[in-house]
């Protein structure tokens, strides 16, 4: 089934669509930051450096259990 509607000015919509979503969410992360506010931000950070353990070190307080 073929539109109607050219390729190019698909390609724009999409284009548009695809800027206007990524706008819209970097507006809504940042206003759910400000309202969660700092304590969050902090417990985020923990959260990270927590998970992704690339060093090469043990975890001595896990072999204390």
């Amino acid at each position: 089934m073929h539109s109607t509607v050219p390729q190019s000015t698909r390609y724009i919509l999409f284009a548009v669509g695809a800027a206007f979503g990524s706008a819209l969410g970097l507006v809504t992360g940042a206003i759910l930051m400000l309202w969660l506010g700092e304590g969050a931000t902090r417990l985020f950070r923990r959260l990270l450096r927590r998970f992704p353990r690339d060093d090469e070190h043990p975890d001595f307080r896990l072999l204390l259990q």
